[in-house]
């Protein structure tokens, strides 16, 4: 039995673990009262502590933790150790961890949709609804193109880590005024560690919600750079979902003062647009592409590069196990919901720049007759009223 003491410590807190997940998906309007609030707070308070470190403390004790599974491991074969007492000493730290990221994070995916927060209306749209949408991103994003500060090979000057890091905090500032739901973590965002071998995972950005700290790979396009800063930080601020990640990092963008991150923004969203354009309607969707300016395909072009070199078998298999992730923390449509932020994208189009047609009403005019003296025809008369006057 006392061999078995840690393989029974750590099936404890997987049960922890699926008790807490359990009351979250039953508890959903009570999850969405008050547990935002209290990750936010946890996040804010322990990011602040890990935040004097430069480098991800999460990523350190991944190394560590390796370093002694393997050492420990050749010893207990090496001594003849007690292999189930091992295999325990190894477990109940991962599920530990896991059940403390679980309590202080990973909750977030059974709280009410963003859309909710901000009283958006989601709902069904049409392609002609997409179309517009797209378009908009799209001439909005042709707009600053050119605008943007580029470096010879005409890839966007972004700055370095410390200012990324300035703007994306100083853009949820912004945006906090108009929706309080973005009150929270400002990071800073820290640079991802071992970013060549995760790269070819297709791995851009990581936030753990058990240190508090959120990392950005900044082996990718400049182009994308400013959007996925604030979608780190959004996770920060308790945006779980990746659709709703994406979708409060488009708004910090659009908000920004930044004009690198305002494009930024807008090409992302146009992209998103386009993508599920062209999953619907191809002739809209080259409709769409019609209107695109040179540099807007230079820095599409720089995007699919770099999303083509990390293409592989090591990429499928990582995002399979993420996808099983994702589904088991209640992510119903897994990894595609990063395709989905488009229903919000389309939503807030509509919601905030789609032009309202107007009913032409003719003024009060008080010096014409007919308007203050209209002419009413006689009302005819009644069986009540008959029967009055001939009483």
């Amino acid at each position: 039995m006392r061999n078995l003491r840690g393989i029974l410590v750590a099936a404890v807190f997987a049960l922890l673990t699926l008790i807490l997940v359990w009351v979250a998906d039953q508890f959903d309007i009570l999850m969405g009262m008050a547990y935002p609030f209290m990750s936010k707070t946890a996040l804010e308070l322990v990011g602040a502590w890990t935040s004097q470190f430069t480098f991800n403390l999460w990523q350190v004790a991944i190394a560590v933790y390796g370093v002694v599974v393997l050492a420990t491991l050749g010893l207990a074969i090496l001594f003849r150790w007690n292999l189930l007492r091992w295999l325990g000493a190894v477990l109940v730290p991962v599920s530990v961890a896991i059940f403390l990221n679980t309590g202080l994070w990973g909750l977030n995916y059974y709280t009410k949709p963003i859309g909710e927060g901000m009283k958006l209306e989601v709902s069904e749209y049409t392609v002609s609804d997409l179309k517009e949408a797209a378009i908009y991103y799209r001439n909005q994003a042709v707009a600053l193109a050119d605008l943007v500060p580029r470096d010879e090979n005409g890839n966007l000057l972004v700055g370095d880590l410390a200012q990324l890091n300035a703007v994306t905090a100083q853009s949820y500032d912004d945006l906090v005024w108009k929706y309080s739901i973005f009150a929270g973590s400002r990071g800073p965002i820290k640079e991802l560690g071992w970013s060549e071998t995760l790269s070819r995972f297709g791995i851009d950005g990581v936030t753990v919600g058990l240190t508090g700290e959120a990392a950005i790979n900044l082996n990718q396009s400049s182009a994308t750079l400013p959007f996925k800063m604030c979608r780190e930080m959004a996770k920060l601020l308790a945006f779980a979902r990746e659709d709703e990640a994406n979708f409060a990092a488009y708004l910090a963008c659009e908000h920004s003062r930044d004009i690198a991150f305002r494009y930024s923004g807008y090409l992302n969203a146009f992209q998103y647009c386009s993508n599920a354009l062209y999953d619907t309607s191809k002739s809209a969707w080259r409709e769409v592409w019609e209107g695109v300016s040179d540099t807007i395909y230079h820095d599409v072009n720089d995007i699919n590069a770099y999303v083509a070199a990390t293409e592989g078998e090591t990429k499928v298999q990582i995002q399979a196990v993420y996808d099983e992730m994702l589904k088991a923390l209640n992510e119903e449509k897994s990894i595609d919901a990063y395709g989905e932020v488009t229903d919000l994208l389309v939503a807030w189009y509509i919601d905030q720049y789609r032009p309202v047609e107007e009913v032409e009403e003719n003024a009060f005019d008080p010096t014409d007759y007919d308007q203050v003296f209209p002419s009413v025809p006689p009302e005819e008369t009644t069986e009540g009223t008959e029967a009055t006057e001939e009483g």
